[in-house]
């Protein structure tokens, strides 16, 4: 109240408070189970609502008839249900880390619904382990939550972790720590409910060097990561953008990854750093120089002064990565047993500005000039041409990796060099007998890193009973050649080709591998169209990806996954007995419940190998009511 003379002013705050009211979630159970590094979690989370109305909310989870279609197809059927008022969701994949199913759905009111989501992945092996990722995430505070864990490996487990609860995706050192599991720390760590990830790190025994090879129903699935093998030096070269984009912190902790970098390299490597902008510059000029101690502090003390601006000349600078990798006085005449692995880690946060600037052209002048190092392509945020950096690793024996804009960049980095920092091995072949087997996945490897794991996935003809397998690679010293035969069981499974499950036990050991065959072969697929500049040959490559994709029912680049809710009276006239599944970009699939019996196996011993069914199965378990 304000006096002003003779008149009384009055003002009035009006304060509105918004009270927002969300569906209440009764119970949340996350259920993993996994069978030789073949994950498949389950999701499920019961909702009520308790007001007056229809209220919307979003899951992320499968629900009522699933329909994995063309993308465009399952776009129309999408908008057609949404037009006659029918709940749908047309699910697709995001988010930094993990892949995302998510469906927003009307629920009506004092209706108790229940969701329940699956999806299953291969876990890859990096840095000598592999990693469980739960996301816990029910939106709110739950009474009824609870975590279970169960791991399955037929040649053992060597070691097992569980990280700290983890409520940020952000990348930290903390590597010990346990979870003590109650409502109250729910409430602790936030009032809103859990938004955290449990992880699990393991590794496995794997004494034989030929790896671990399955095989179920004609289909073979190889994991090769031998182990104890001496590191072969490396001849690497950071090329690093320092345009003017990258000015702030994106080349503050640039600067601060390449110190930690430079001092892991090991004396018996070389490396140099080239920088570039709308100029290039070469820190030792046409070489590379051994990892001294005094080499190694003279380049941190050049990455320091490094200053970011101009603009991005992509094509030169790959061009004079290519002079320090094959100088043209080399010529071809160093000794195989004195080679060092060539390596080039190639981070750019932009497109080429300047120069030659045509993806094409830079692509051409990579794959003539680079021979036989691996690229290794670092996309550093949103901006960067991911794509071009992509196809430049395909064309040239290496991997693309984004690396995200956060404060944790520099980790991001530092753990992208980590990966292959040692090599072990190079040039690998993975060789399966013509007669024996067919539509085998990709089975050469330019290099294999210290914690890594290769992969090969394939079908075996009808009839075989010993699967001849051999290995080829230069080591540290020497071309070196291993041979095994694996010894086929014949039982016949009982369950339908294009689906699996685990959540029942671990019954379904036998399903993953042809699922993971099909996951290999769709990759590859989309991998040759990306590659390929002829229309038709795209289209062709597409049309096959998208034909198996839609057998497997997986979500890929080339399908997508539409959810509609049945009509009453269709439901009630039809029982679903089998939904469909989906798999999301990367290993990552989705699929609903159906039970699959174990079918044959293949058994393994040393020479004569029977691996599979008969041997000693290792299994860990966790179970937490959070």
């Amino acid at each position: 109240v304000e006096l002003q003379g003779p008149t009384i002013i009055i003002t009035l705050l009006l304060v509105v408070v918004v009270v927002v009211v969300v569906l209440k979630v009764t119970a949340y159970h996350v259920k993993c189970s996994v069978v030789s590094r073949y994950a498949v979690t389950t999701v499920q989370s019961s909702v009520w609502n308790q007001l007056p109305v229809i209220k919307e909310a979003a899951f992320e989870v499968d629900l009522y008839l699933q329909y994995v279609k063309e993308r465009a197809t399952a776009r129309k059927i999408y908008d057609a249900a949404k037009k006659q008022g029918k709940t749908a969701g047309l699910v697709a994949t995001k988010s930094r880390e993990t892949e995302k199913f998510r469906v927003a759905v009307s629920v009506p009111s004092g209706a108790l619904t229940s969701f329940s989501l699956t999806y299953e992945e291969l876990l890859p092996r990096r840095l000598g382990h592999y990693q469980i990722s739960l996301g816990l995430r029910p939106g709110q505070l739950v009474q009824n939550l609870t975590l279970d864990v169960s791991i399955l490996e037929r040649t053992g487990i060597s070691f097992i972790k569980v990280l700290p609860l983890r409520t940020s995706r952000l990348l930290s050192n903390i590597t010990e720590g346990k979870i003590c599991p109650t409502l109250q720390q729910q409430s602790s760590i936030s009032s809103k409910g859990l938004d955290a990830d449990f992880i699990i790190q393991y590794d496995v025994d794997l004494r034989d060097p030929m790896g671990d090879i399955q095989v179920y129903d004609g289909y073979f699935v190889h994991y090769f990561a031998p182990r104890g093998l001496p590191v072969v030096p490396k001849d690497v070269i950071f090329v690093i953008d320092v345009s003017g984009s990258m000015i702030g912190t994106k080349i503050k902790q640039t600067k601060q990854a390449m110190c930690t970098i430079l001092g892991d390299l090991r004396e018996g490597d070389h490396f140099n750093i080239i920088t570039f902008s709308d100029k290039v510059h070469t820190w030792k000029k046409g070489r590379t120089v051994r990892a001294t101690r005094q080499n190694v502090q003279d380049a941190k003390d050049y990455v320091k002064m490094i200053i970011a601006e101009g603009w991005t000349n992509i094509n030169a600078a790959l061009l004079s990565a290519a002079q320090l990798i094959n100088p043209p006085s080399s010529g071809s005449s160093i000794n195989l047993s004195s080679r060092r692995v060539p390596l080039i880690i190639f981070l750019t946060d932009g497109e080429a500005t300047i120069g030659v600037t045509a993806g094409d052209t830079i692509l051409n002048n990579a794959k003539k000039t680079l021979g036989a190092a691996s690229l290794f392509g670092l996309a550093f945020g949103d901006d960067a041409d991911f794509l071009l950096l992509k196809r430049l690793a395909l064309d040239n024996r290496g991997v693309a990796r984004m690396v995200y804009e956060d404060a944790d960049a520099a980790l991001q980095l530092k753990g992208f060099y980590d990966e292959v920092a040692s090599p072990l091995l190079s040039d690998i072949q993975l060789s399966y007998l013509d007669d024996q087997a067919f539509d085998i996945t990709r089975s050469v490897f330019p290099n294999y890193f210290q914690g890594s794991e290769l992969v090969v996935a394939g079908r075996v003809k009808p009839g075989v009973k010993d699967l001849k397998v051999s290995m080829s690679a230069t080591d540290s010293k020497q071309r070196v050649k291993l041979e095994n035969d694996v010894l086929i069981s014949h039982e016949k499974p009982n369950g339908s080709e294009d689906s699996a499950d685990c959540s029942d036990g671990l019954e379904g050991i036998s399903s993953f591998v042809h699922r993971l065959w099909a996951y290999f072969t769709i990759k590859e697929l989309l991998l040759a169209k990306l590659n390929s500049t002829d229309p038709a040959a795209q289209r062709l490559l597409a049309e096959k990806a998208t034909n198996l994709s839609l057998k497997y029912n997986f979500v890929t680049p080339v399908t997508s996954l539409v959810v509609v809710k049945p009509d009453v009276d269709v439901a009630a006239q039809t029982q679903t007995t089998a939904k469909p599944s989906t798999t999301a970009t990367t290993a990552t699939t989705a699929t609903a419940s159906i039970k699959i019996p174990a079918s044959g196996v293949a058994k393994n011993k040393k020479k004569k190998k029977r691996g599979g069914g008969g041997g000693k199965h290792n299994i860990s378990s966790f179970s937490s009511s959070l």
